[in-house]
C-alpha cells in the first residue's frame, strides 16, 4: 500500500456498518448480517450473475439503513406494520445508499424489499416488476425477523414442517413462488442452520463473503463516513450536525497543524464517525432535560466502545477506530471508557477529543443553550489546567476558532 492510499475491502465495511445498524435503539442484534447470508444463499442457490449476487449481498447488509438515525424512535415491528412508516424507510435507505460509492441497482434493492408479489406492497409494484434481489431480500428479511427470531426468542424447537407451512401461507402473495421453492430446498441443509447460530454468523459470512477483492480508496470512505455522519446526527435535533460539525473543525485543525493530506482525510472520517456508537444509545437519554442517573450515564458512557469495537473489524482502518473511539478519554486518566492517559493518549485521539468538546459546548443541549465561543474556550482551557485536555493544543486550537 502507497503511503498516500488507503485501500479497504468494501464487503468487509459494510458488515461492520451494518453491525452498527443492528446495536441501534429498538433494532435486532444480528438481523442484518442474517439476512445477508439467507439472501446471498437463495441467490447463489438461483444461480443470478455474479453482479447481482455481490449487490444482494451487500444491499442485505445495509438493507436497514433507512430505519437509523431519524426513525430509530419507532420498533422494528411499528415500521413493518405501518404503511407510511415502512415506504418511509425505504424512501429514507433509497436516499443514503444514493449518497455511498455503490452500485445504482443496490438503491433500487433498498428501495423495493418491501414490496409483495402480489402488487400490495408500499410502491405498488408487482410480480416481475420487482427487482429479483429485492424480492431475494424481501423474504430473508421477513424470515429472520417473523419466523427464525421468534422461535429463537420463546426457545421452540424449529421443525422444518413448520418452515415450509410459514412460506407456503406467503407464496404467490408477498413471495415470489420460484423464490420460496428455492429456499424451501435450502433450509433441508443442516449447515444452512448451523451457520444461522449468532456464535457462527460473522464466521460463515466471512468465509462466503462474495467479490472479496473489491476494495475503496480514502476518498470513497470518506462518502461513506460523511453518509453515516449525518444518519447519526440525524438520531435527535440536538445532535443535528454534531459530527458534520466536529469533522469541518477537525479537517481545519489538522491542515494547521500540518498534516499530510492523507492523514487529514483520516482524522476527518475518524470525526464523522465517532459517534457511531451513539445510534445504541435512546432518544430518551440524549434528550433528557436533566441529570442523569448513574444508569444512563453507564449507557452514555459505552458509545465511544461500540465506536471502537465497529470500526476495528475493518482492516486497514484500525488507527481511524482508536482516533474514533478514544474521544472521551483524558490525558489524567479519567475519561471512558478505557480509562487511558497521557501514556497513550495519542495527538491524533485529542485533535478528535478537542473538537468534540468545543463543538458540544457550543451547540444546543435539552438542558442549556449553546455558548459563545470564548466560553468555551474558557471552559476547554479549566479542563486543561486539570490535565484533562493538551495545554498546549489547546492552544494551538484556539487559533482555529477564536
Amino acid at each position: 500500500m502507497k503511503s498516500n492510499t488507503l485501500d479497504i475491502k468494501l464487503g468487509q465495511l459494510l458488515s461492520s456498518l451494518s453491525l452498527a445498524l443492528d446495536i441501534a435503539e429498538n433494532r435486532y442484534f444480528g438481523h442484518s448480517r442474517r439476512t445477508a447470508y439467507i439472501a446471498y444463499t437463495i441467490a447463489k442457490e438461483m444461480e443470478l450473475n455474479e453482479e447481482e449476487i455481490v449487490n444482494t449481498y451487500y444491499a442485505s447488509l445495509i438493507h436497514d439503513i433507512g430505519m437509523a438515525g431519524q426513525m430509530s424512535k419507532y420498533s422494528v415491528t411499528e415500521i413493518h406494520f405501518n404503511d407510511v412508516l415502512k415506504k418511509d424507510h425505504c424512501s429514507l435507505g433509497g436516499e443514503v445508499v444514493s449518497k455511498l460509492p455503490l452500485s445504482s441497482d443496490i438503491i433500487d434493492y433498498i428501495l423495493y424489499h418491501h414490496e409483495e408479489w402480489d402488487g400490495s406492497g408500499v410502491y405498488g409494484l408487482r410480480g416481475d416488476d420487482i427487482p429479483l434481489p429485492a424480492q431475494i431480500i424481501h423474504l430473508a428479511d421477513y424470515f429472520e425477523l417473523f419466523f427464525l427470531r421468534k422461535y429463537e426468542e420463546v426457545g421452540q424447537n424449529l421443525e422444518l414442517k413448520s418452515v415450509k407451512e410459514w412460506i407456503n401461507t406467503y407464496k404467490n402473495k408477498m413471495f415470489n413462488e420460484e423464490i420460496c421453492d428455492t429456499f424451501l430446498s435450502i433450509v433441508e441443509r443442516d449447515k444452512f442452520w448451523f451457520d444461522l447460530q449468532p456464535q457462527n454468523i460473522r464466521g460463515a459470512l466471512n468465509i462466503i463473503e462474495p467479490d472479496k477483492n473489491t476494495t475503496i480508496d480514502i476518498y470513497d470512505l470518506k462518502r461513506i463516513s460523511q453518509a453515516f455522519s449525518i444518519l447519526i446526527d440525524s438520531k435527535s435535533p440536538f445532535t443535528y450536525e454534531h459530527s458534520q460539525g466536529i469533522a469541518k473543525i477537525t479537517n481545519k485543525f489538522a491542515s494547521y497543524l500540518g498534516y499530510n493530506p492523507l492523514m487529514v482525510q483520516k482524522l476527518e472520517i475518524a470525526a464523522n464517525l465517532h459517534d457511531i456508537g451513539k445510534l445504541d444509545v435512546p432518544n430518551s437519554i440524549l434528550e433528557k432535560p436533566g441529570k442523569l442517573s448513574e444508569k444512563e450515564f453507564q449507557i452514555i458512557k459505552a458509545h465511544p466502545y461500540y465506536t471502537k469495537l465497529i470500526l476495528k473489524q475493518v482492516e486497514g482502518i484500525e488507527d481511524i477506530a482508536e482516533w474514533a473511539g478514544n474521544h472521551h478519554e483524558k490525558l489524567n486518566g479519567k475519561g471512558y471508557p478505557e480509562k487511558l492517559d497521557y501514556r497513550s493518549i495519542t495527538k491524533e485521539d485529542q485533535v478528535i477529543a478537542l473538537a468534540d468538546i468545543y463543538q458540544a459546548l457550543t451547540e444546543d443541549r435539552p438542558y442549556r443553550r449553546g455558548m459563545k465561543p470564548k466560553s468555551a474556550i474558557d471552559i476547554m482551557m479549566g479542563m486543561a489546567k486539570k490535565n484533562y485536555i493538551d495545554y498546549n493544543l489547546l492552544l494551538d486550537f484556539k487559533k482555529i476558532v477564536l
